[in-house]
């Protein structure tokens, strides 16, 4: 079986907060997928997810545009990276980690892929 999902067909919403938009093309729920979630997501500037991890899930993260910061290590927060439009970011299956915008002015676009067929998101903070 074969699947196209057209920008439109997208289920979109919004994601870990309100500065994120979730547009959700491959899942379970989508279209059947028993291994496999693909999304697209927009981040507003300067804005972060709380911190948390995907569980047994591993994710690629393929910068579209604008600029990232990744924060992550026991606590999400000892250690940091930065990747720009081009760069791919691989986030191993149980890391601690945040995700931000590191502009303060352009949104970030990435796209986003996992190896479970849903939004695994567990949070470790308090908000």
């Amino acid at each position: 079986m074969a699947t196209r999902i057209r920008p439109d067909e997208r289920s979109t919403s919004t994601g870990q907060n309100a500065d994120m938009e979730r547009s959700i093309a491959i899942s379970a729920e989508r279209v059947g997928s028993i291994g496999l979630y693909s999304s697209v997501v927009t981040t507003s500037p300067g804005a972060k997810t709380r911190i948390h991890h995907h569980g047994e899930c591993e994710t690629s993260i393929w910068i579209v545009s604008g600029r990232a910061r990744y924060t992550f290590g026991p606590t999400g927060l000892e250690e940091s990276m930065e990747a720009e439009a081009g760069d791919f970011v691989y986030i191993a299956a149980g890391e601690v980690h945040v995700e931000e915008n590191a502009s303060d002015s352009e949104p970030l676009v990435v796209v986003i892929s996992r190896n479970c067929p849903g939004s695994v998101v567990h949070y470790l903070d308090e908000e």
